[in-house]
C-alpha cells in the first residue's frame, strides 16, 4: 500500500510538474509574438522620429517653407545692432535686437499654428543669444553685447545653412 501512495505520489508531482511547464512554455510563447511587435512598434516609432528629424528643414517639415532669404530682416537688424554698438548707441542696438526676436516671432507665426512650436524649437538659440545681448545692454555692458552678437551670428547662420537660399520663381 505505502509503495502505491508513493507511486501515486510521484505520479501526481510529474503531471502538476509537466503542467506547470507546459503551461509556462505556452505563456512565453505566446509573448514572443508580442515581443516582436513592440519591437516593430519601437522601431517604427524611432524610424518615423528620424525622419522627422530629418524633414523638418527639408520636405514637409515645420520650416518647410522657410529659406535663407526670409531670414535677411534677422540679419539685418543684427548687422545694425553691431555698428550702433560700433558708435556706442547701445539704445539703436537695444531696438535693433527687439526687432530681430520679433521678426523671429514672424517667422514661427507664418508656419502655421500647428507649427509655430516646433518652429520656435528651432529658433530657441538664436533667441536666446538674443535675449543674452539685451540683457547685457540693459545692464550696460557694450563689449560683451558685442561678443554675444558674434554667438547670435553663428547660430543664425547654423539654422540657415539647413535651409535651401530662395524658393525657384521667387525674386527677393
Amino acid at each position: 500500500m505505502k509503495s502505491n501512495r508513493a507511486l501515486i505520489t510521484i505520479l501526481a508531482t510529474t503531471v502538476l510538474a509537466t503542467t506547470v511547464l507546459a503551461t509556462t512554455i505556452a505563456f512565453v510563447v505566446t509573448q514572443i509574438p508580442l515581443l516582436d511587435q513592440q519591437a516593430v512598434a519601437q522601431n517604427a516609432t524611432a524610424s518615423t522620429t528620424n525622419q522627422t528629424a530629418g524633414n523638418q528643414t527639408q520636405g514637409g517639415g515645420p520650416m518647410a517653407n522657410l529659406t535663407q532669404a526670409d531670414f535677411e530682416l534677422v540679419r539685418d537688424n543684427l548687422n545694425t545692432a553691431r555698428e550702433s554698438l560700433q558708435t556706442n548707441d547701445t539704445t539703436a542696438a537695444y531696438d535693433a535686437m527687439n526687432t530681430a526676436g520679433s521678426e523671429l516671432f514672424g517667422l514661427a507665426n507664418d508656419q502655421g499654428e500647428q507649427n509655430m512650436e516646433a518652429v520656435m524649437q528651432q529658433f530657441k538659440p538664436i533667441q536666446d543669444s538674443i535675449g543674452s545681448i539685451r540683457d547685457t545692454l540693459r545692464n550696460g555692458d557694450a563689449a560683451n553685447a558685442l561678443q554675444q552678437l558674434n554667438t547670435a551670428d553663428e547660430e543664425l547662420f547654423k539654422l540657415t545653412q539647413q535651409l535651401p537660399p530662395e524658393e525657384d520663381g521667387e525674386g527677393e
